[in-house]
């Protein structure tokens, strides 16, 4: 071959070498066309960042390993928060200035982090710059630097990448304050043993159904004392997902919870309001045929461990760590219940991964979420958690049922992850919680009638709609 020919060949290939870094960056990091140049002599300063999140280090370490493996420029420590604890470590880090870069928070608690100025949202662009090694002529170790420049994904990206209970979170404004790599959402979790030694051959699907399986479920002794529940519903203060679940409800009946804009409260003039306020309370009222819950069990999830419920409901989290609290116990899961065979109405329940105001490098920090939240990233992540991804392409692919037309637990979930929205749309989930929770309680505890519950109910969840609790 003509010498000439042959340094062209090789040159080629380098070129490709190159270009090819570069188009893998594009399709990785949220498939926008990125901007770039490779005629850069030096890199750019050293940024270091901390990463505070809900998942284990096992499960994103390769996402950082992988993201500066082509950015050496940039490290990033990554730390575990206790979810029992979250809000309370980042407002205690920030007042010592020493809170994280990136964080992690629930999708109901991301709009009050955004109101109180905890959140720096996306930038119009963000750039990085990726470090290439490349052979020239096969010998010689050439590093090339090139500068990218990616514009922010627009809302119809969004949409088409993530599920829509994610996107709904996530954009607010015209803004990108997030993004989530999991998401979950509240199912029926049950003891299948209980369900076997009460002759119920499969969980309830419906409010109907749950109706009639509950007191089949229920154990009381000889004075007419509960001694096993059948469902760990009815009241809020040992149901911490109550406020979830009556939300649930009233979506599922056609009552809509608040206006379109969710800054007002809607549900007060919802067709048969009463009535479904009164099935909701009902496994709690001591006067209904459904009784079956009271304030004397232990909070919902540890019930469940215990084998003092039958029924509870959490997220695909709840039911990993009530697996572990239990010895023996066959806990299983399935679709939380709708009002009528065939419904898709569900509460999400998830983090989001979003960049602190005190931040070190908004451009590097928001630029690595990015890349983070593309799907073969996620798909990492899930592989080592088990847990459902936001990304919408593989919740459909997880969401198909086996052979035997039987869903596994990350299947449910996955099914789940098609519709479910995030329950609450205000700002203060706090004072939401305690305006549903308080709801459900005095109805089954009849403290008055259920019009002026509801009116009370009105006036703290309108506030907490739109005011930042003090």
């Amino acid at each position: 071959m003509d010498p000439f020919k042959k340094k062209i060949i090789i040159l080629g290939g380098v070129l490709v070498i190159a270009v090819g870094g570069i188009i893998g960056y594009s399709i990785i990091s949220g498939r926008s066309t990125p901007q770039g140049q490779c005629n850069i002599t030096s890199g750019p300063k050293r940024v270091a960042l901390t990463w505070w999140g809900d998942l284990p280090a096992s499960a994103v370490q390769g996402v950082i390993d992988a993201y500066v493996a082509a950015r050496p420029y940039v490290s990033i420590a990554y730390t575990q928060l206790d979810p029992k604890q979250t809000e309370q470590q980042l407002i205690n880090a920030w007042a010592r200035n020493t809170g994280p870069d990136i964080y992690s928070v629930k999708n109901e608690q991301l709009k009050h982090f955004v109101a109180t100025g905890l959140v720096t949202p996306m930038p119009a662009s963000t750039t990085s710059y990726t470090y290439t090694h490349t052979k020239v002529l096969g010998i010689k170790d050439q590093l090339q630097i090139c500068k990218v420049d990616r514009a922010v994904p627009s809302a119809q990206l969004l949409q088409n990448t993530f599920v829509s209970g994610a996107v709904s979170d996530i954009y607010q404004n015209g803004k990108i304050v997030g993004f989530p790599l999991q998401f979950d959402s509240l199912a029926m979790l049950y003891n299948q043993q209980l369900l076997d030694e009460a002759g119920v051959l499969t969980p309830p699907e419906t409010w109907t159904d749950m109706v009639k399986t509950v007191p089949k479920l229920t154990l009381l002794d000889d004075k007419g004392e509960i001694v096993r529940a059948g469902a760990a519903l009815g009241r809020s203060a040992n149901v911490p997902s109550m406020p979830e679940i009556l939300t649930t409800i009233l979506r599922q009946y056609g009552i809509a919870v608040t206006d379109p804009t969710g800054t007002t409260a809607t549900f007060q003039s919802g067709k048969g309001v009463q009535d479904v306020l009164g099935l909701a309370a009902s496994f709690g009222n001591p006067t209904k045929q459904t009784y079956t819950w009271n304030d004397t069990f232990p909070s919902a999830l540890d019930a469940l461990a215990q084998g003092k419920v039958a029924i509870a409901f959490g997220t695909q989290a709840d039911l990993a760590q009530v697996q572990n609290q239990t010895t023996g116990a066959d806990i299983r899961v399935a679709l939380f219940p709708q009002a009528a065979s065939g419904g898709t109405t569900y509460a999400a329940d998830y983090y989001v991964q979003t960049v602190a105001t005190r931040v070190s490098n908004a451009n590097v920090a928001w630029d690595f979420l990015r890349f983070a939240a593309d799907a073969s990233q996620v798909k990492l992540v899930t592989k080592v958690t088990g847990g459902v991804p936001a990304v919408r392409n593989l919740v459909q692919a997880l969401s198909a049922s086996d052979q035997s037309g039987t869903l596994i637990p990350a299947q449910v979930f996955a099914t789940q992850a098609a519709t479910a929205t995030g329950w609450f749309p205000g700002i203060d989930p706090t004072n939401g919680r305690k305006a549903l929770g308080t709801l459900v309680d005095d109805v089954a505890t009849q403290q008055g009638s259920v019009g002026d519950a509801i009116d009370r109910a009105i006036r703290l969840y309108n506030v907490a709609l739109t005011s930042v609790a003090q």
